[in-house]
């Protein structure tokens, strides 16, 4: 399905896309833009009509298909004590607490095993953790002042998907926090509203 894409959107791909997996991509897309139902091939399609490419993962996925075509099967004498057994682990494996920039993001490493998404944690999202339990789900952390370095906890708010995606849309961050509390307020009624007036609309 195509969409008709707001500058928003199409300066965020711009930024976004190049040099990161796709899936990851779109990942971050869904969080960023939660009430826009596309799918990870509709978001390929459009970046591939806006000259919009991944450079780094088509190149992989060329040399890779190339380098396992001459390695099938393939064991070179002598090398066996470059592979590791079951159980050890790589030496230069990021001990817990580490962290890496993800785009404008910074991630933390709060597990030894899992997949990348389980062992790395957005570090907005482990700080508020520590201060208040696990993130509900269907919701995020965002930043009041819309600053991503800013990760002090009086700046991280704990708000629904949906909401944080009408705020980005309308661009009604402000670094003021009684105001941004009201907006969330104002969206987070708007949209029960809508919601009691579509149930009411299908009696």
């Amino acid at each position: 399905m195509r969409i008709k894409l707001n500058p928003k959107i199409i300066n965020w791909l711009e930024e976004n896309v190049p040099g990161r997996p796709w899936k990851e991509t779109f990942r971050m897309f869904k969080q960023e833009f939660p009430d826009l139902e596309w799918s990870l091939d509709s978001m390929k399609h459009s970046c591939y009509r806006r000259g919009i490419r991944n450079e780094i993962d088509s190149r992989y996925k060329k040399g890779h298909k190339s380098w396992c075509a001459g390695m099938k099967g393939l064991r070179i004498p002598g090398s066996e004590k470059g592979w590791f057994n079951e159980g050890r682990r790589p030496p230069n494996e990021r001990p817990l607490g580490s962290e890496r920039k993800y785009g404008k993001y910074t991630l933390v490493k709060v597990k030894r095993d899992g997949s990348k998404y389980e062992k790395w944690k957005p570090k907005q999202v482990h700080i508020w953790e520590q201060h208040n339990g696990p993130l509900p789900k269907g919701y995020i952390i965002t930043f009041i002042d819309g600053d991503k370095s800013n990760l002090n906890i009086d700046n991280l708010a704990c708000i629904k998907k949906s909401v944080n995606g009408a705020m980005n849309i309308k661009s009604l961050r402000s670094e003021s926090p009684e105001l941004f509390k009201v907006r969330v307020a104002q969206i987070e009624l708007d949209q029960k509203i809508k919601k009691i007036t579509k149930n009411l609309g299908s009696d």
